[in-house]
């Protein structure tokens, strides 16, 4: 019989997370169980109980490693980017349609557990308030300047691209090639962004 891996104090921990993503990003997350994820680790399934309470906790912790991962991967897209918030949501589009089942698990997580799990929450968080400092970029106020209307463009294009990636993902759009498909999408969510900025001119408020 296979021996168990040993792990330092914390390590565990760390493990089961990148454990969980894996398992979920290759099979969804109805294949992720306790004691399914304690196998891959290679613990028993009750020490994984000493780092995760229960699966609800685990799915918090690959959820809120998604968002940091999406926010790090846009971070680094937008450096040099003349319209970030554009590219921001580029790489959203591509980052949900990529990967749709950790998508599909960031998007289910409910404001109670964003508020049981604290790390879920910073990490939505740390999400929004990035795309609040690029729709400020995009408007040229700074911050506390039309503070609604930055977030009415940031949310009206955070719906579009939730709602036409999940639409995607779940197959209900027409048939197209990965890249096509990317495209159709990135340029319907870039639609909904100038829309919304020929709305918030200045122009307009009159």
């Amino acid at each position: 019989m296979a021996k168990a891996r040993k792990y330092h104090h914390g390590d565990v921990r760390e493990t089961a997370t990148r454990a969980a993503l894996e398992m979920i990003e290759q099979d969804g997350v109805d294949a992720l169980t306790m004691r399914a994820l304690a196998k891959a680790v290679g613990v028993d399934h009750r020490a994984l109980y000493r780092h995760y309470p229960d699966r609800d906790a685990v799915l918090a912790a690959v959820a809120g490693e998604g968002y940091r991962q999406l926010l790090s991967i846009q971070l680094s897209g937008c450096v040099d980017s003349s319209s970030p918030l554009q590219t921001a949501f580029e790489v959203y589009v591509h980052f949900a349609l990529d990967r749709p089942h950790l998508h599909a698990l960031m998007l289910t997580r409910s404001r109670q557990e964003m508020d049981a799990h604290a790390a879920l929450g910073e990490a939505v968080k740390a999400e929004l308030d990035q795309l609040m400092v690029w729709a400020r970029l995009a408007l040229g106020v700074e911050r506390g300047e039309r503070e609604t209307d930055a977030r009415d463009l940031a949310f009206a294009a955070l719906g579009a691209a939730y709602g036409l990636c999940s639409l995607a993902s779940s197959a209900s759009l027409a048939p197209r090639s990965a890249e096509n498909l990317r495209q159709f999408v990135s340029d319907q969510v870039a639609g909904v962004l100038e829309g919304q900025l020929l709305r918030l001119t200045p122009n307009s408020h009159r």
